[in-house]
């Protein structure tokens, strides 16, 4: 497998894992973001599975919450502020 291909592998793999999470939100659940709007459960996956710029957003947004979550950083900030 090239490089090339390990890389939309990968790609394939987070948009999967966000999609994922997005489906676990309530049926009710939005989400605003900036000067974009409120955007509803559905309307994120549909942006996600797109690959549009808002849904590039939200796996960035994903993702840096994971990372977070994994490295400890959110607990020590939620401890910090709580």
């Amino acid at each position: 497998m090239t490089e090339e291909e390990n890389k939309i592998k990968k790609e394939e793999g987070i948009k999967e894992l966000v999609l994922a999470r997005i489906n676990f939100m309530p049926s009710n659940y939005k989400l605003s973001i900036g000067s974009e709007g409120t955007f509803t459960k559905d309307e994120l996956i549909q942006q996600v599975s797109a690959g549009s710029e808002i849904g590039n957003q939200v796996i960035t947004m994903q993702m840096n919450f994971i990372r977070a979550l994994t490295s400890g950083k959110l607990l020590k900030t939620i401890n910090q502020n709580g």
